[in-house]
């Protein structure tokens, strides 16, 4: 494939900020091709087509990480839990960086009804969760305010979060494990649906700025934009962090199985250090929880 070969798995592997601009330019060809190919349905196929893109690539890095984890054990018999993996971490952080921005960016500056189209999907699933009035603010889990109908109290609120969050990690998980680096699809799923969010935050403070142009049209945006990426990635941070931990300890099962290591003893320990990176997953989505319930609405109420 011709996206599978603009950079080898090694160079990602060692200079993990190009998947940034990987990620972006799989995100943006994505859009363009979903919109000529499936014009009116595109908002699923932008996110098959954005995984099917990474997908090479990330399994590969996945491969070569095993085989890593595989030979240290062999010299050292033991694996350091993160620092073993952090390149891996980083290769997909930086990935969804890319989606994020290409997706913020195409809702924010592209026309309405185009923006729609593409993310009709993601506007509806929104939309479902907190009703058709807009997100719910933190506010509403602090007082129990009733917004659309719904009334959250703090305990009500973080166990929504905490249910959700979890189910998004076992996702992560189980499509790592079944297809290598399957959990590419649900971070460019979730990086999509962020970006509706935050989208959605900066056209609506660049409402209330009025009739601005030239540079106070630019500070504008600006100063929309960084509120909007505090709203979100205050607690967003720790918990996409886990989404990603969960797709390194879910892929690097998965290479080990299809190699057949799973003969080798150490198999087992890879296993127990899979399980150590979910379980310090699992803490930083209770701390993204704890964040966007406890913290955030003080903030953005």
């Amino acid at each position: 494939m011709v996206l599978e070969s603009i950079i080898s798995p090694k160079s990602a592997h060692k200079t993990p900020q190009m998947n940034f601009i990987l990620g972006f330019m799989y995100s943006a060809i994505a859009i363009v091709l979903a919109f000529f190919i499936f014009p009116s349905d595109p908002s699923l196929s932008v996110i098959f087509l954005t995984t099917l893109a990474a997908l090479p690539l990330l399994i590969n890095i996945l491969t070569d990480e095993q085989e890593e984890s595989m030979a240290e054990l062999k010299i050292n018999n033991k694996l350091p839990l993160i620092k073993s993996h952090i390149d891996v971490f980083l290769v997909f952080a930086w990935m969804f960086a890319g989606f994020l921005l290409c997706f913020v960016m195409v809702y924010v500056f592209f026309p309405t009804d185009f923006v729609k189209i593409i993310f009709s999907d993601q506007i509806e699933t929104i939309q479902t969760i907190v009703g058709p009035g807009g997100f719910v603010t933190g506010n509403a889990f602090l007082t129990g305010k009733t917004i659309e109908g719904a009334a959250f109290t703090a305990e009500e609120g973080l166990k929504v979060v905490l249910i959700n969050n979890f189910k998004v990690l076992l996702f992560a998980l189980l499509f790592s494990f079944l297809y290598g680096a399957g959990a590419i699809f649900i971070l460019a799923w979730n990086a999509s649906i962020l970006a509706v969010a935050m989208g959605s935050l900066v056209k609506s403070k660049i409402s209330e700025f009025g009739a601005v142009a030239g540079f106070g049209l630019v500070a504008a945006y600006f100063q929309a934009g960084g509120i909007s990426a505090l709203r979100y990635l205050i607690h967003g941070i720790p918990e996409i962090s886990a989404y990603f931990l969960g797709a390194v300890a879910g892929g690097i099962i998965s290479a080990a199985v299809v190699r057949s290591d799973y003969r080798d003893p150490k198999f087992y320990e890879i296993v127990l250090d899979s399980i150590d990176l979910i379980a310090f997953a699992s803490l930083l989505l209770i701390v993204g929880a704890l964040i966007e319930v406890g913290i955030t609405p003080i903030f953005f109420s």
